[in-house]
């Protein structure tokens, strides 16, 4: 195992501050949308940063053109709201270390909110299946490299902020990982504290979400869409205002549009 590089997917950077602001302590690579195509690198700290800016968009894509660039035995994925605390290189190579026949890892996240800590997202060691698998985001993430290219899993060009539907490509993607066999761990570890004072794609838990929702639930289990969709009903029921039978009409919207990809209309 040689050595952990932090993909960073970001936006409208113009320099290599971001590594310092998020308190980066690793090899990096910041993928960056911010209109131009070129490539850099400096050394900060000892540790090698590219910086990777292209006129694309889509969180999918930034991600998938870090991911593509890394060459690292460890890859972990990251927001650029996330400030890191000390250690966590360290910490997330031990973690694959005690675990050795682990494909990807989860870990502990803290949310702030004007810059103090409001929860902490932990998780409990051990192996995670497919359900459990729904509750995490891409930046608490880490994965071995060779196992990802073997199994050939990217992430969707469809879903999450810049895309045509709102969000879900961090779930889709570990889903796609746990389909092909590749195994889940989590280690309860907490890497640092990820801002949540606003939000590029989230305004609520409205008819949108839920007709993407009803898109991303056709994509990711197609066989068993209908009763997927009673999941997210109980799980959500209490976040919206809408009521049952019109989540549900959202929902079903959204299944029948993945066939064309037709997006959100009122």
């Amino acid at each position: 195992m040689s050595h952990l590089q932090v993909l960073v997917a970001a936006m409208h950077q113009s320099d290599f501050s971001l590594y310092n602001k998020m308190r980066l302590q690793s090899d990096a690579i910041i993928a960056n949308q911010n209109g131009e195509n070129n490539v850099s690198v400096q050394t900060i700290n000892g540790h090698e940063v590219k910086l990777i800016s292209t006129d694309t968009t889509g969180v999918g894509r930034n991600r998938n053109i870090a991911l593509h660039a890394a060459d690292a035995d460890i890859l972990l994925f990251a927001d650029d709201d996330t400030v890191y605390y000390d250690g966590y290189a360290e910490a997330v190579m031990q973690a694959f270390r005690n675990q050795p026949d682990a494909d990807l890892m989860v870990f502990g996240i803290d949310f702030t909110r004007n810059g103090e800590v409001f929860k902490t997202k932990g998780v409990t060691k051990g192996r995670k299946r497919i359900w459990k698998a729904l509750r995490y985001g891409t930046g608490v993430l880490a994965v071995r490299r060779q196992s990802i290219l073997k199994a050939n899993v990217f992430f969707s060009l469809l879903f999450g902020g810049g895309c045509v539907f709102s969000c879900g490509e961090d779930s889709l993607f570990l889903v796609e990982c746990l389909r092909r066999g590749l195994k889940l761990y989590a280690d309860p570890f907490v890497l640092g504290a990820s801002a949540k004072d606003t939000s590029t794609w989230f305004a609520g838990f409205n008819k949108k979400f839920f007709y993407d929702k009803g898109v991303w639930i056709a994509a990711a289990f197609p066989r068993i869409k209908h009763l997927i969709k009673f999941y997210f009903l109980l799980r959500q029921k209490k976040s919206t205002d809408l009521s049952a039978g019109e989540m549900l009409r959202q929902m079903n919207r959204g299944i029948r549009a993945y066939r064309t990809l037709r997006p959100y209309t009122q």
